[in-house]
């Protein structure tokens, strides 16, 4: 909580300019809720359907990737990844409010020569959900995690849902479908026990989104806000590492407007984000700097298939512990490798397509072009993804 105050005294000065800036580009320019780009399609819905009550299922969510990054920063590296990840569940609802699923997660790389295979099954996955209500779930277990929570990049790094295994912790979601979307967690990432020589790390975040727009406006107006706050620590453990308690905090205005399905161009987007990063325990020879910011315009055009994402990102000192190391000022992979002003175009090309109900497939394009030393970093790669629900048996349990 105090992170969060902290956090919030950084970034106000930065608000009020926010306030300013966004009126003026909404005059000018007539623009989803989700102008940042990522790929849809690999979102999970948390939605527990009264139709599904009573049923035992196998659930398989797989997806097979490719994805180039040719980065050529002093902050950020080149790599490529080819992989599969595959989680396979069994799930038994016992009504339209409770459903439990346990399972397993593997990664594999193509090529892994090292570990040829040993750790592709490499954590269980268990998940208990309950519907509050039909518009509001909590979860506890493996989350609705990676781009299921909506971040902007500079605040988390997509490719991460690919390459981390599934979050786990406790998770509150609400989504009313229309104006309201809020999405709460706690994703403990590393459990001790008394006496361990590690410190405990996890990650607390909140991703939420109001349309204060009128329902019957042609425009659709929302205001995001972001949170993330990073901690390891512990008072349990017997590690000599210090304590980190640093944190992200993002929002902005979203302005969305519709064109109808028989228009090339069906939805264009104008968001408009201001973030800051706050260290309140900093260690100056790992992260140089205890606080910064960043503002990050956003356009973006949604054909049936095709999506254009253009943004300009001018930040100074700012830092992320998950986000996108190209919209950092530095990277813990290289210590004393800094750029303390960052002026970035962004450029994104994507299509996706629903090859049939439970198969997406998708393919993307990233351009990085930093104005200050006149370099271009991309990123191209492909996905397929099948994630369905198969029926064993209907039996309920008394």
């Amino acid at each position: 909580m105090c992170v969060f105050i902290d956090c919030l005294h950084y970034t106000m000065p930065h608000l009020r300019f926010l306030s300013v800036f966004t009126l003026f580009f909404i005059l000018l320019i007539p623009a989803t809720l989700r102008a940042q780009w990522y790929p849809d399609r690999l979102r999970t819905s948390p939605q527990i359907s009264e139709a599904d009550s009573s049923k035992l299922y196998l659930s398989v969510d797989a997806v097979g990737f490719f994805k180039n990054n040719e980065y050529f920063n002093p902050i950020a590296k080149g790599a490529t990844l080819p992989g599969t990840e595959f989680i396979p569940k069994i799930g038994y609802q016992f009504s339209d409010k409770l459903r439990a699923e346990l399972g397993a997660v593997g990664l594999y790389y193509s090529g892994d020569q090292q570990k040829k295979g040993t750790t592709y099954i490499n954590s269980i996955f268990a998940r208990v959900q309950y519907a509050i209500t039909p518009k509001m779930n909590v979860v506890l277990g493996n989350l609705y995690g990676g781009v299921n929570h909506r971040l902007i990049e500079p605040l988390y790094q997509w490719e991460r849902h690919y390459t981390q295994r599934p979050e786990s912790g406790l998770q509150f979601l609400y989504d009313d479908g229309k104006r309201y979307f809020a999405d709460v967690w706690v994703n403990w990432e590393r459990f001790i026990e008394h006496g361990d020589t590690v410190p405990e790390v996890l990650t607390f975040g909140a991703s939420a989104r109001a349309v204060i727009s009128s329902p019957q406006s042609e425009l659709k107006v929302s205001v995001p806000l972001q949170l993330l706050i990073y901690h390891q620590g512990g008072q349990i453990d017997q590690s000599k590492e210090r304590m980190i308690v640093a944190g992200n905090l993002a929002t902005g205005i979203t302005a969305e407007t519709t064109f109808g399905r028989s228009n090339f161009i069906r939805k264009a987007t104008f968001s408009f984000y201001v973030a800051g990063y706050y260290d309140k325990l900093p260690d100056k020879s790992l992260r140089p700097y205890d606080s910064g910011f960043g503002i990050y315009p956003v356009m973006r055009l949604d054909a049936k298939r095709f999506s254009f994402m253009m943004g300009y990102w001018y930040a100074r000192h700012f830092y992320a512990f998950q986000g996108e190391p190209l919209f950092s000022s530095f990277n813990l992979l290289y210590p004393g490798k800094t750029l303390p002003k960052r002026s970035l175009l962004t450029t994104k090309l994507a299509y996706s397509y629903p090859v049939r109900k439970e198969v997406s497939l998708g393919a993307h394009i990233e351009a990085y072009t930093d104005m200050n030393a006149g370099r271009v970093d991309y990123s191209m790669g492909v996905y397929l993804r099948l994630n369905g629900n198969f029926t064993l048996a209907r039996t309920k349990i008394k």
